[in-house]
This record gives structure tokens, sequence and C-alpha cells, in this order.
């Protein structure tokens, strides 16, 4: 089914957007919230959608990582034509059929913990570390958080 991004609009809420989507001929209605850290001279801006988001792209991570994509250049006031075409929604059926074996003998145990919670751990100890690096080293960190496909932006 092809998913569409139709609008992205800000929410009530400081730093949060409603996106409304078309999949196939269904429309959704997401929350996405934008999280903003001081490193140095520089801010990390993380954007992520709600639980809901989570759990209906649960098996579609590269569209709902468009849609993430799309949410973050309108929080940045940049130019996007709607409606954004972000790619093709695929069963759960579908998707781990053409999912590759895991090959890491290692899992982390999350049951205990909510996904919420763990991330907001997991970018607290990513935040404690980048501190830690000389200023000279800041900008390199920064692109190197982006490659990992958080959001992070210098604001000046």
């Amino acid at each position: 089914m092809k998913v569409q991004v139709l609008s992205v609009q800000p929410a009530i809420a400081l730093n949060s957007h409603e996106v409304v989507l078309s999949v196939g001929g269904d429309r959704h209605k997401f929350m996405f919230t934008t999280e903003v850290d001081r490193l140095g001279e520089h801010l990390l801006q993380t954007t992520h959608g709600d639980r809901t988001f989570a759990d209906f792209f649960r098996f579609n991570q590269r569209v709902a990582m468009k849609v993430t994509n799309l949410v973050v250049k309108c929080q940045n006031h940049q130019a996007v034509e709607f409606p954004a075409d972000v790619g093709i929604f695929v069963t759960p059926e579908t998707a781990l059929l053409k999912q590759k074996p895991f090959e890491s003998g290692t899992f982390v145990a999350t049951e205990s913990q909510p996904p919420e919670a763990i991330n907001r751990e997991t970018r607290q100890r990513a935040i404690a570390i980048v501190e830690k690096l000389p200023e000279t080293m800041l900008d390199e960190a920064v692109k190197f958080l982006e490659s990992l496909s958080v959001k992070a932006n210098p604001v000046e």
C-alpha cells in the first residue's frame, strides 16, 4: 500500500506536530515530538513519533524514517510539498519474509522497561558521552550522530 504524508501541522504542545498520513485508502494521525539538548555550542535535535506511530510502522522502518525526515524539515521551517510519497507499507508477514537473519549473539532484554524509557535513557547516555568531548571534536561527533539517524542540527 502506498504511503503519503498529507500534512504536518504544529500542535498545541511546544515542539510537537500532528502528522496526517494516507496508507492505502485510510487516513491516520500521529503526534511527533522534537527534543532539543545543548552540546557545547550545538543543539542536538531529536524528532520521534508517538507510540502508536512506532507500533504502526514497526515493520516499515524505512517509511517511518522518511516520515520523520519530513517532520524534521517542517520543524526546521524548510519547504515541503504535500502530499509527499514516502514508500510502500508492507504487512508484517511480508516484512518478516524479507528480513535478514541477525548474526549477533547478544540481545538486550527490554521486557522490563517501556521503549520510551529505553530511548530516553539511551539519549541521555549519548549526550553525556558527547558532552565529555573537547570542543574541537563536537562537529565530528554531531556528524557521526546524524549518520546513526539521530537528527542533530547546529542551530545559531
